[in-house]
This record gives structure tokens, sequence and C-alpha cells, in this order.
């Protein structure tokens, strides 16, 4: 029996959710978008998920859509193709409303090639931490396609218009360097050291409030398309809502009695 082409875990207070295709650079599938959608709407409704983890096994996160399944429909009717590959891009709406709307963190953890759709999951992630060994590209367009996986979206709000022009239109590549250097990614680590780096990351965000930190994700998430006083109204429900929480009054507690808070997560 073949393993899952998505593996999902969830093991105190850390979901955990990897690519499992490394013969193919864990090449996505409609299979494990519909998993990963699945996954995540219950990482959203379980109060024992705080943080949420994204990578890929083997030595790559991961090479975008499955060209060589694409393949198959070359010598389909091309209106045909366009039905088809519509519905592809619009089945992962879910997905990023998901992404964008789950009050915790999600970190993503990158090694080696991230290409195609796989730029807009990475540009999804709240937190971005890589190996020297990443490398990104929107290839696209060297298949006569378009950016999927809202990378349309979400990086040029990242790295800038022009950038997202660059990668977009020329597919010029991104090293790990310079995904630091245009904010694509948080921190760069030696290969060797990426994976502690990253379980260091998630537990500390495992251990924090998770309530503050999900309406903090939400309230810099709707800020861009806010006016002044309409993300001073959200900021005042999110203050309501955290200060009804234990995690709250332990804070305030532990400040005034000077020791580190013991969060419970509500």
């Amino acid at each position: 029996m073949s393993e899952p082409e998505l593996l999902t875990q969830i093991d105190e207070g850390i979901a955990r959710i990897s690519f499992n295709r490394p013969h193919a650079r864990n090449a996505l599938t409609p299979a494990m978008v519909q998993a990963m959608i699945a996954f995540l709407r219950e990482c959203e409704r379980r109060d024992d998920v705080r943080v949420i983890l994204l990578t890929g096994t083997g030595d790559h996160f991961m090479a975008g859509g499955d060209v060589k399944a694409f393949a198959q429909a070359a010598d389909a009717a091309p209106e045909d193709r366009r039905s088809q590959f519509e519905t592809l891009a619009l089945d992962t709406l879910p997905l990023f409303a998901l992404m964008e709307r789950i009050a915790k963190p999600i970190v993503a953890k990158v090694r080696g090639a991230c290409a195609g759709a796989s730029v807009g999951y990475v540009a999804a992630a709240d937190f971005v931490a890589v190996s020297d060994t990443a490398l990104f590209m929107v290839a696209n367009a060297a298949i006569g396609t378009s950016p999927d996986g809202a990378t349309s979206w979400h990086l040029p709000r990242i790295v800038g218009l022009r950038k997202a022009k660059q990668m977009c239109l020329l597919g010029d590549r991104l090293t790990a360097q310079q995904a630091l250097e245009c904010s694509l990614a948080n921190w760069l680590h030696p290969d060797a050291e990426l994976d502690a780096a990253v379980e260091k990351l998630l537990r500390r965000l495992a251990n924090a409030p998770t309530v503050a930190l999900g309406q903090a994700k939400l309230l810099l998430n709707a800020a861009p398309g806010n006016a002044l006083i309409d993300q001073l109204a959200l900021e005042g429900q999110a203050a309501g809502l955290c200060c009804a929480t234990q995690d709250f009054a332990e804070g305030v507690t532990a400040f005034v009695e000077k020791r580190a808070p013991n969060f419970r997560g509500y």
C-alpha cells in the first residue's frame, strides 16, 4: 500500500502538513488540494491546534502542478482544456480562503525547489523559514500559462509589483538569499540547521496566546483593504475577544508578578 500524497499530524499544539510525492518533487495533485482543505478545516475548529506547519518531504518543498499529468490534456480540444484547467484553479479557492482566515499562524518550511503554484502557498503563509538550498520560481510562463495558486494576489503584496512581474512574466528565479532580501522569507538557515530552527519557532508559537496571535493575524490581513475607521472598529472587537480569554488574565498577572506567563491558548 502506497503512502498518502499528503501527510498530516497533530501533536502538542502543532499541526503538520507535508506534501509527500518526493519522486515528483512533491508536485501537487487535485487529491492533495482536497486533503489539505479538509485538514485545515479540522485545524480551524480544534482548540488544541495552535500553529500549523507546511512543508515537503525529501529534498524539495513542492514543484507546483504536476506538468506530466497536464501533458495528457495537450491533445484535448481547446474548450475542454479551458474548462479543465479553470476548474483546477478555482478548486483551490477554499484552500486559500482558509489560509487567510484561520486564526492560527501558518509556518512554511522550504528547502529545494519551490516552483509554480507552490510560490503562492509560501506567500500565503504567515512565516517562512528557508534552507540555503531553496530556489523560488514562478514557472508558469515556461509551459504557456499564467500564475495560479493565489500567486498573483499574494506575491506583489509581499515582494512588490515589479519583482512579482519579473518572476511571473520572465520566470526569473530567486535564490534563498534573494527571497530573504525581498521579504518572501523571514529567515534563512543552513540546510542542516533548518529543521531545528523551525521546531524552535513552532514551539514558541504554540506556547504563545493563541487567540491574541490569531486576532493579530486577521487584523493585519484585513488592514490593506480597510479605511482607518473600519480598521479601528476591528481592533476594538479583537481587543474585546482577547481580553475575555484566560490568557489575558494570565498575561497581566504574570507581568505584575514579574514571572514568565503560562499561556493555555484560550
